[in-house]
């Protein structure tokens, strides 16, 4: 996640500016979660609401999902900028992100997050593996919404870090963006 530095220079992707989600994930005992922007509907059908989630192949929360076939999305509220360190920053495999948090739980067992502008429950349905990232396409299952409260953006969210905060994302996505490159798969006609 950029946004002091253009992630897409000379792009007209640079001109977007996406809700900030926390995918949260859950395989046996172990609970996870991410930032995640890249999340869109994925229907028009109001009755069978459905979602397209991109997530990197290489975070701990992907591989709980994978295993489980499910995840939640939590639309983190304008307030809540300050969650982006954690789960933008750290990995599960070494941090419980929730351990200071008053959590519930949707429907499956996944963890909610309070205070979001609401949260939705998905199980997979299918996907494609771009090498550096999945796209997972998935039904909602179950869905809370809290009105009143204002999503938090990308561009809003890394404008509310401290400095220091902002050179680690954007180191993070820089050294990602590297990581990822040999993953990605080529596709010809």
């Amino acid at each position: 996640m950029s946004g002091g530095t253009d992630a897409y220079p000379g792009s007209i992707f640079s001109l977007t500016d996406h809700e900030v989600y926390v995918v949260t994930a859950r395989d046996g005992e172990r609970d996870s979660g991410q930032i995640a922007t890249w999340i869109m509907p994925a229907t028009l059908v109001p009755d069978r609401p459905r979602v397209a989630v991109v997530i990197s192949s290489q975070n701990f929360t992907h591989s709980l999902l994978a295993v489980s076939g499910r995840f939640v999305l939590n639309l983190l509220s304008d307030e809540q900028h300050a969650l982006l360190p954690l789960f933008g920053l750290y990995s599960s495999r070494e941090v419980d992100k929730f351990a200071d948090m008053q959590v519930q739980r949707s429907p499956e067992g996944m963890i909610v997050l309070p205070d979001t502008c609401g949260w939705a429950e998905c199980r997979i349905v299918s996907q494609l593996d771009l090498g550096d990232r999945i796209i997972y396409v998935a039904d909602v299952t179950a869905q809370e919404i809290f009105p009143g409260r204002r999503p938090l953006r990308k561009k809003e969210a890394f404008a509310l870090q401290t400095p220091e905060v902002r050179a680690r994302l954007e180191e993070k996505h820089r050294t990602d963006g590297a990581r990822d490159r040999v993953f990605m798969k080529q596709f010809t006609r």
